[in-house]
């Protein structure tokens, strides 16, 4: 038993729970992941300027836009592993 463990067991009459360790990150699915996303935010980027400037954009480019840069941050968060947080 760690001393912080021992502490806590004195202290609040249990040792707590253990920590957990965060997997190892693949770097390269990371970067795939990460590349993903900015094409996306470009796509999203380009829509909103279509917009600003009065032109027609229409719903099936928003829609793929805002799925396709979902699917990247899913990814991403898996890669971390951080996918519970949605």
């Amino acid at each position: 038993m760690s001393f912080a463990s021992f502490m806590r067991a004195c202290a609040l009459g249990e040792a707590g729970p253990r920590s957990r360790r965060s997997p190892p990150v693949n770097a390269e699915l990371l970067a795939l992941a990460v590349s993903a996303l900015n094409k996306a935010g470009s796509n999203l980027n380009q829509i909103a300027r279509a917009l600003n400037a009065a032109r027609a954009v229409g719903a099936q480019e928003c829609v793929a836009a805002l799925a396709e840069a979902r699917a990247a941050v899913l990814r991403i968060l898996e890669i971390v592993g951080r996918a519970d947080r949605l």
